[in-house]
């Protein structure tokens, strides 16, 4: 043989030593596993027969017990026997001559059985079932309530969005019903004294109309305004709208949050549009309208029209009226969004 060879034989023979090693240490690991698993069954095993001993133990004590027993019954019973057999064969002066028996004496009573240990777990765990299954069909019929509630009551937050909402495009925003101090107490007239102390203004947009022809052609928004016994109309296009907005913005950073309705050069005389622009600009005067009350304590104070017009002139009603040639010429308005009433309001120019 070569060297070559005798190396090569060598790696062989040093590779299969490894791998004899490796099985080795891996039949050791199985083999301590295996003897640990075997002393935990033999201590397993000696607590099993240190218990079935005791258990042998208390079952031949009870068992002994029991045969003394047997045993006393048993001579008890031949006694009983014997005297049952003396009395039916010499009749009751038999049993005069018989110790301790004397047929006027009440007998003791044999008491009953008392029921075994056995009986009575299985007593109590039928009765603790029972009790289980009450208990699991009341938390079922709860769960149910509990569901019909959540759903009842989903219904009526629905119900009175709804309702509020329709209420606001009414009326108006709703004032708060709370004190603004979290830790101030709150009774419960609170809120009404709140709301009825709360200066009756409102404001709607009930009705936009379409002036002019052609290129020429604009809207024209009625803003109907009622303070308390007063009540007016004022009419302006959504440029003026947008002027009073942007002097508004200048002067009172809140007005950033108010919602206005931006600028639309294309599709602005489609009616679906004016009749969103119309709900729009309705909302963002009622939000002026509340701040002008909670900033301004002369209007909160002596709410009427002369107050309001002289503190936003936007609310003026007094301008030019048209002349009948004018309003002939000018034909009548047509009303494209809003409410319908029995008269056309009358606009009285720009």
């Amino acid at each position: 043989m070569s060297k070559e060879e005798l190396r090569q034989a060598v790696l062989a023979m040093m590779t299969r030593n490894d791998e004899l090693q490796d099985q080795n240490r891996s039949l050791r690991g199985l083999l301590d596993s295996e003897m640990e698993h075997a002393a935990k069954l033999r201590g397993e095993l000696e607590t099993m027969k240190e218990s079935s001993i005791e258990t042998q133990d208390k079952l031949n004590m009870q068992v002994q017990v029991l045969s003394r027993e047997n045993d006393v019954l048993k001579h008890q019973l031949k006694k009983y026997v014997g005297a049952v057999q003396m009395l039916r064969r010499d009749g009751p002066a038999a049993v005069d001559g018989l110790p301790g028996m004397r047929l006027d004496e009440p007998q003791p009573a044999i008491p009953e059985p008392k029921p075994s240990a056995h009986a009575i777990q299985s007593d109590q765990e039928a009765d603790y079932e029972r009790k289980l299954i009450q208990v699991a069909e009341m938390h079922g019929e709860l769960m149910e309530f509990n569901d019909y509630i959540s759903r009842q009551l989903k219904i009526k937050e629905t119900i009175i969005s709804r309702l509020k909402d329709e209420l606001v495009d009414l009326r108006g925003p709703l004032p708060e019903d709370v004190p603004s101090d979290p830790n101030s107490p709150v009774s419960e007239f609170e809120p009404f004294s709140a709301a009825t102390s709360r200066p009756l203004i409102n404001v709607w947009i009930p009705s936009a109309f379409l002036r002019g022809k052609g290129k020429d052609a604009f809207h024209v928004y009625q803003i109907y305004v009622r303070i308390k016994d007063e009540e007016w109309n004022v009419y302006k296009r959504y440029t003026q709208f947008r002027d009073f907005h942007l002097r508004l913005r200048k002067s009172h950073a809140v007005v950033h949050t108010f919602e206005f309705p931006p600028k639309k050069a294309i599709g602005s005389k489609d009616a679906k549009f004016v009749e969103i622009r119309r709900k729009k600009l309705q909302q963002y005067l009622r939000c002026v309208l509340n701040f002008c009350i909670k900033s301004t304590s002369e209007l909160s104070e002596r709410p009427c029209k002369e107050t309001l017009v002289s503190i936003m002139p936007f609310f003026n009603d007094s301008s030019r009226k048209p002349s009948k040639a004018a309003a002939n010429t000018s034909g009548k308005p047509k009303l494209l969004a809003g409410r319908k009433g029995t008269q056309t309001p009358e606009y009285d120019g720009l």
